[in-house]
């Protein structure tokens, strides 16, 4: 009889340990128990791709007038086309940088977006309508798995994030103005 007892109270503090996992935790685990690689970034970059092939893309990118140069030319711009189809206050402009290892190898991209026409009496472009808006974005951009709501060192903002085999897509809000999006491969950020 004991020897029951036993097995049920390690049966019970297992499930209970394995239940109190996050629905984030479960994703990442899910995520790189499925082996599935998934290295796409933005404007056609990859994860694996050197420093220099990031300035490339971006120079070739600038040539076509696509993007410029962000603040204090630390980032790249990018600012969405003007469509007369759609509410002209709804623009975003995005500054990224790409995420480098020591060998100068991308593991990843960040960005941060806003609203062009943000003002703080703006108040349906401030960052909790954007962040939304760019969930769609990367659902429709990146298929697979939904955003699960995750807690970061910010209490009074928003975060979520999106794992597809390796590749965790993490969005949260900086402030009122802007979410900040990282594109990132789990299996480097993991060994960290």
């Amino acid at each position: 009889m004991s020897n029951r007892f036993f097995i049920l109270i390690i049966t019970t503090i297992t499930l209970s340990l394995i239940s109190c996992k996050s629905d984030y935790t479960k994703a990442v685990e899910r995520g790189l128990g499925s082996g599935l690689v998934q290295d796409s970034l933005i404007f056609g970059m990859r994860m694996g791709q050197t420093k220099k092939d990031f300035y490339s893309v971006c120079w070739d990118l600038n040539k076509q007038q696509l993007i410029s140069e962000g603040p204090g030319n630390l980032t790249a711009k990018y600012t969405d086309p003007e469509d007369s189809t759609r509410d002209a206050s709804l623009r975003k402009e995005m500054y990224f940088y790409g995420i480098f290892d020591e060998q100068d190898t991308m593991r990843g991209m960040g960005m941060t977006y806003h609203y062009i026409a943000w003002s703080p009496w703006n108040r349906n472009l401030f960052s909790d309508s954007l962040l939304e808006d760019l969930k769609q974005q990367y659902i429709r951009d990146y298929p697979g798995n939904a955003f699960v709501s995750i807690d970061i060192d910010l209490p009074e903002y928003q975060a979520f994030a999106k794992v597809d085999g390796n590749r965790q897509i993490l969005m949260y809000q900086k402030d009122k103005r802007q979410v900040v999006v990282k594109i990132e491969d789990l299996r480097y950020k993991l060994k960290k």
